[in-house]
């Protein structure tokens, strides 16, 4: 297959092995019964993972290395960083149960955009936050095999295009259209 502006559904079992502490081990997995699915060209992926299934067919085996440029790009020290402990309390109490060493806990940063962060270590008067992905600075090594490949159908266009909720814009929860919730996001 040639790249092109063509659109194709593609469906993939893989296992995601990244070296830590000298070997490689299994940190994500796609099965059979829960295969990774997607449409190229609509931002789900990595560009450069698309790009391994542009040669292949159905029913072929893969085993590829992505380095982190292609992926989640380097660690970013600083994106490592202190907050006020108090940004954390409510209603006069510190929200141990969710903010504590090793938690990924969800934040919205100022333009309202949601992001994970790993909560690093709570101190006395702060807690420090690493919002780099946690695979940043690290090759994946993708093995697996192609389940299916297709020109994907306007349906499967539909429904894999980003929208508040997941409807494909059919208005089932409300949306005025693809890019207004009507509210639904915060459900």
């Amino acid at each position: 297959m040639k790249k092109t502006d063509a659109k194709w559904f593609i469906s993939v079992t893989y296992e995601l092995l990244v070296e830590q502490d000298g070997e490689e081990i299994c940190v994500e997995e796609a099965t059979e019964k829960e295969p990774f699915q997607f449409v190229s060209g609509m931002g789900f992926t990595f560009d450069a993972f698309e790009r391994q299934f542009d040669t292949l067919s159905a029913g072929d085996e893969f085993d590829f290395v992505l380095s982190s440029e292609e992926t989640n790009g380097p660690r970013d020290e600083e994106f490592v960083f202190d907050v006020d402990k108090s940004i954390f309390v409510v209603d006069g109490k510190f929200q141990s149960e969710e903010v504590y060493d090793g938690n990924i806990i969800p934040l919205i940063d100022a333009d309202g955009n949601r992001i994970q962060a790993l909560v690093v270590e709570v101190k006395d008067d702060k807690v420090t936050l690493d919002l780099n992905n946690p695979l940043a600075g690290k090759a994946l090594h993708f093995a697996g095999r192609l389940l299916e490949k297709h020109p994907a159908t306007e349906e499967e266009i539909v429904r894999f295009t980003p929208s508040c909720c997941g409807c494909g814009g059919k208005k089932e929860c409300g949306c005025d259209s693809q890019n207004d919730c009507g509210g639904c996001c915060a459900d």
